[in-house]
């Protein structure tokens, strides 16, 4: 019987090391698997981080995108309100009284024309540019019609100089020259 005790004592042995291994064989599988599962939260957390930081991005790139927009839809109307100013400001001088249109003539011819210039003016405005021409006793001539809402076109006797006076070209003038305060007056 004494080998009975040391196959017994054998047999005890290896189960104690059997389960000495298989302690250690799942403590190192615990300690792999806490490994993997750290690694696998912190492979996580930093591709939420990324997606996060990326649709951030792409909010802030579409407000911008939408603030673009916006803007240039603003710039828009306001360009068509400008423009629909400088329409009604152009009928205003289409309609001015004759009373005001003789004075703004006078004053255009008195200022500007020189002797031995032609003056032109619009088809309605021929008889009353000739009547002014006598009236300030003026060395010019009529020379005859130019497309304009009102105003004259004085030109020297070579053809030469040519001093655009029209009601458009002054109001244009004075458009490009004030739009920026119109602006302001209106949009500000």
């Amino acid at each position: 019987m004494p080998l009975d005790k040391v196959l017994q004592e054998i047999q005890q042995k290896g189960e104690e090391e059997v389960k000495r291994i298989r302690e250690e064989a799942e403590k190192e599988v615990e300690k792999i698997l806490a490994e993997a599962k750290a690694e696998a939260e912190e492979i996580l957390k930093k591709a939420r981080e990324e997606a996060e930081k990326e649709a951030e991005a792409l909010r802030k790139q579409e407000i911008s995108s939408v603030k673009l927009e916006m803007k240039r839809e603003l710039l828009n109307v306001q360009k068509e309100i400008l423009e629909e100013v400088f329409n009604l400001l152009k009928q205003r001088i289409r309609e001015m009284d004759e009373e005001t249109k003789k004075k703004v003539l006078k004053t255009l011819l008195q200022n500007n024309a020189t002797a031995g210039m032609v003056v032109y003016s619009k088809a309605e405005d021929e008889e009353l540019v000739k009547e002014l021409i006598k009236e300030l006793n003026l060395d010019v001539k009529y020379g005859g019609h130019v497309d304009c809402i009102g105003g004259i076109v004085l030109e020297d006797a070579s053809g030469d100089v040519r001093i655009n006076l029209t009601f458009d070209e002054l109001v244009s003038q004075i458009y490009e020259q004030k739009m920026s305060e119109v602006s302001k007056i209106l949009f500000e």
